[in-house]
């Protein structure tokens, strides 16, 4: 089938705004008679009668009146692709266990009383895993807590996090930091950016724990900790409140638990909404 061309909707639209063909025609920066010309092929390909003449005005007719609403649409949704809007659309997020239970949500929360419009899709998983959903394209921004191997992506870093070693303020933890390589340490599990840490400041103390208990939740972590399964290695903002309320004390050792959290994006085009959103990331994080 021979559709109508993006100019002879713009010049329908126009006609139906200005009620009048010459001015229509200034609008879209065409002559009289290739308005007119445009018009009528039109008309001739929809097989209707599009407008009626009266008093030098042009009158839609009923035909056109019925197809406007769509014509609106389809006109829109021309304007939002060949010029983005940054306050509206989806955003799909995938982020590691500390961003997106602890960082993230307040982020969101500012951010769509800004945007309204809006809609964020989140998703929480390892650092690895957020990887692989920026390469299955099933996510158009990532936050990773872990070290990043892989050049295929632009990584951008964020803001730095401390991870440190808890105990039940009850159990009996030996204070000696050489001691407690004879814990059953509790951890996340490989491919966690939490783990990487942990294990990479292990092998250049030279410990080696005694027991290794694997869990894929810090709040799992947690509460193994506080019923005195182990010890837990786990971010500071998920045991802050723990602490303040006695619930857990921080052990001292010689690991270095800290770490830099980053954004991953795709290397090809991001839409305009998506780098809005990593501005105000960057900008929250310095507040």
């Amino acid at each position: 089938m021979n559709y109508p061309s993006p100019r002879q909707w713009l010049l329908l639209d126009a006609i139906c705004r200005y009620h009048s063909l010459s001015e229509a025609a200034q609008q879209q920066a065409l002559s009289q008679p290739a308005a007119s010309q445009a018009l009528k092929e039109l008309e001739q390909r929809l097989g209707a009668t599009l407008f009626l003449r009266q008093h030098r005005q042009l009158i839609p007719t009923q035909y056109t009146l019925d197809l406007l609403p769509r014509l609106r649409q389809l006109l829109d949704l021309q304007a939002s692709i060949v010029q983005p809007q940054s306050s509206s659309g989806e955003l799909r997020l995938v982020a590691s266990e500390t961003i997106g239970c602890y960082l993230l949500p307040p982020v969101i929360a500012k951010f769509r009383q800004q945007y309204a419009d809006v809609e964020i899709r989140l998703q929480i998983c390892n650092s690895s895993e957020v990887q692989n959903q920026l390469r299955l394209q099933q996510a158009q921004l990532g936050f990773i807590e872990g070290p990043v191997l892989s050049t295929e992506f632009l990584l951008q870093y964020w803001r730095k996090d401390t991870l440190v070693l808890v105990a039940a303020a009850d159990h009996g933890v030996p204070d000696d930091a050489s001691l407690l390589q004879q814990q059953t340490w509790i951890v996340r599990e490989r491919g966690s950016g939490t783990r990487a840490v942990l294990e990479h400041e292990l092998a250049r103390c030279g410990w080696s724990p005694a027991t290794i208990m694997e869990l894929q939740r810090p709040e799992a972590i947690k509460q193994a900790v506080r019923h005195g399964l182990g010890i837990g290695c786990l971010p500071l903002l998920a045991v802050q409140d723990e602490l303040a309320q006695g619930v857990l004390r921080q052990l001292a050792s010689p690991l270095k638990l800290e770490r830099q959290l980053s954004l991953l994006q795709h290397q090809q085009y991001q839409a305009p909404l998506v780098q809005q959103f990593i501005r105000f990331v960057h900008q929250a994080g310095t507040e």
